[in-house]
């Protein structure tokens, strides 16, 4: 895939494009859309008798007309002109197909035949769609929505299973406009009827305070602990992750601050940056918000988002949990010295000035939690904030700065809404060609029918077909091409789904395509390629723990009490004992030997079998044991390592 750009990548690592200095500047057409976009998104929340088909189609036109703008702002003049006028043509579709409804209503699917309206929309949509995946997606996106259209047209040239006779013009234009399967299907729906939403929050969240409420909490918390700035950037963003659901916009947003403060306090660069990587990506991770992924993922299942929160959470603990180890062994292996005094918030500081804030983000977890409907919750949370926040003078905000907050809202909305629209076509195809289940089939043969083949082969495709990708595109591939075959092997769904799920978060760390890592070596100014192989490193232990919810389904609280309970003490140990491995320090500087043993013996923890996992927790125990009394018989080379 290409590195060029992301959604993320260029949404949410520009949030500049949209910061208003005077009132004049909210005329300029890309501010308008944008505004525009967010004003019909309040409206149709109000309106739920509009037609699905239609909303999803007003959705998908302010996304094109706004990457189209957004795109060409600094461009020759008679190129502005020409992406304006494609972006009016971008917002023609669903008032045409607003115009035909009652015909689209009445007509039989697949009998009656379709108008030169359907026609145009489809090749409108698609046409500008590709266009503006090109120039904010990447090349690889694009040619990868591009084979899939090509593949469906066809079918009788392929070989063997890849064969098909689902290629007629009919029958995919009919798919992708008046159908919810194609191109206005699932994906885009999550995408306007849910994650628009949260972004909502998040943007307004972040205007009146919460964000720096946030940043100053965790460095209250941690600061003045051993290695307190990354154990500050650690937890200030997976809290942010949480909110804003975009591993890279939370690099851009905690890590300006985190990454010099973890260089003030002689982190290494690369390492500075590893750590806010890692630790922006598992926002993605961490309840209650999450990223545009888990909510696919409800659909998917059909399950309310609540059951996804609540599966998340012990997976997300030891994420942050095994992250938080591996800094402050690493902050104990070089001696760091803590940060000044004054330098740290107290509590009782931060809660004083901006401690309101933390409301409207309990009342969110709550109603999410509680199973009430996401939508509303989200939309709760936003009032909330905006009369919580306007009710205090330190975080109060005028009108210029809440329609700052639309307009940035709908920028980091092109991150969702883009990518969702062209994984609905490649579903669409996927679907009407039978290719998912052909694959499923191959996937299994070519295991032999062992699981353990197949996760292997789950982990590695979905880190591949991630690889440049924003999470919910990378996802929405790996359930429907990988998470079937795992189904098939025995495994239940929301194991499966949450393993392809994992995998897809995490390749936003590995290289060569990391675009986590790249957006914190932008500000740390190391090497992107050390810094993603650093933040890979880091991450090993949540590389483990998807096949850790495999051995141990309990850990997504899906089975027995026991089951977790054994989960819990395994992967608590495994994490003790891999910390060390990857960090190379506990009480002393450990030889290649001894790094080999404890990594041995992480993975042990965790293996099905309770006498080999009690085994190895014995084993732990005395290896630590055994460090802890030899600590001061070998010499401490931490000085002379980076």
């Amino acid at each position: 895939m290409t590195t060029g750009s992301s959604p993320e990548a260029t949404a949410d690592e520009a949030p500049a494009r949209f910061a208003f200095e005077r009132w004049r500047d909210l005329l300029s057409p890309a501010a308008v859309v944008a505004v525009a976009w967010a004003l019909f998104q309040g409206i149709i929340a109000f309106t739920p008798y509009m037609d699905t088909l239609v909303k999803r189609g007003a959705h998908l036109s302010f996304a094109l007309a706004l990457a189209l703008l957004l795109t060409s702002r600094n461009g020759p003049t008679w190129w502005k002109r020409g992406n304006e006028a494609l972006a009016l043509l971008a917002l023609t579709p669903p008032l045409v197909m607003w115009w035909n409804l009652e015909r689209t209503l009445d007509r039989f699917p697949g009998i009656d035949p379709l108008a030169a309206a359907d026609y145009f929309s489809c090749f409108v949509f698609l046409v500008l769609l590709f266009e503006c995946a090109r120039r904010l997606l990447g090349l690889g996106m694009t040619l990868l929505g591009a084979f899939f259209v090509v593949y469906y047209f066809t079918g009788d040239w392929w070989p063997g299973l890849l064969a098909h006779r689902s290629t007629d013009l009919f029958g995919f234009v009919e798919v992708q406009i008046l159908s919810a399967d194609g191109l206005l299907g699932i994906p885009i729906g999550v995408s306007v009827d849910v994650v628009y939403y949260f972004i909502l929050f998040a943007a307004v969240f972040e205007i009146f305070g919460g964000g720096r409420l946030i940043i100053d909490l965790a460095l209250a918390i941690a600061g003045r602990t051993r290695g307190g700035p990354a154990k500050t950037a650690v937890i200030a963003s997976g809290m942010m992750g949480s909110v804003s659901g975009s591993a890279v916009a939370n690099v851009m947003s905690t890590g300006i601050f985190t990454i010099p403060l973890m260089m003030r306090v002689k982190y290494s660069a690369r390492f500075a940056g590893a750590v806010e990587a890692v630790a922006s990506t598992g926002g993605q991770i961490m309840p209650p918000v999450m990223g545009a992924a888990a909510f696919i993922m409800a659909d998917f299942l059909r399950v309310p988002y609540s059951d996804i929160v609540l599966a998340a959470i012990l997976p997300a603990f030891f994420y942050f949990f095994a992250v938080l180890l591996c800094v402050d062994l690493e902050a104990r292996r070089k001696q760091l010295p803590l940060i000044e005094k004054g330098d740290v918030p107290t509590i009782g500081e931060t809660v004083r000035k901006r401690g309101i804030m933390i409301i409207p983000l309990g009342w969110l977890g709550y109603r999410i939690v509680s199973g009430q409907n996401v939508t509303y919750a989200s939309i709760e949370a936003i009032a909330l904030t905006v009369l919580i926040g306007s009710l205090n003078p330190a975080t109060r905000k005028g009108p210029l700065e809440i329609i700052q907050a639309l307009a940035r809202c709908s920028e980091r909305a092109l991150s969702v809404a883009l990518p969702c629209a062209l994984a609905g076509v490649i579903i669409s195809v996927i679907a009407f060609t039978g290719l998912g289940t052909k694959f499923t089939s191959l996937v299994v043969e070519l295991s032999g029918g062992y699981l353990a083949l197949i996760l292997i082969f789950a982990m590695v495709a979905t880190i591949i077909l991630g690889a440049g990708m924003p999470t919910s595109s990378a996802y929405i591939m790996g359930a429907i091409l990988i998470a079937p075959a795992l189904i098939r092997l025995g495994l239940a769904p929301m194991t499966a789904h949450f393993f392809a799920f994992y995998f897809a978060i995490l390749s936003m760390l590995t290289p060569p395509v990391a675009l986590s890592s790249y957006a914190a070596a932008t500000i740390s100014g190391a090497s992107a390629s050390q810094t993603g192989w650093t933040a890979v490193k880091l991450a090993l232990p949540g590389f483990l723990i998807p096949y850790s919810f495999v051995l141990h389904p309990g850990l997504l609280l899906i089975d027995s009490p026991i089951d977790t309970l054994i989960g819990i003490i395994s992967l608590l140990f495994g994490f003790i004992a891999f910390a060390p491995a990857i960090v190379g320090w506990l009480f002393r500087d450990l030889r290649p030997l001894e790094r080999a043993v404890a990594f041995a013996l992480g993975v042990m923890s965790i293996a099905p079998n309770p006498t080999i996992s009690l085994v190895s927790l014995g084993l732990i125990s005395l290896f630590i044991a055994w460090l802890w009394y030899g600590r001061k018989q070998t010499p401490d080379i931490a000085a002379s390592r980076s």
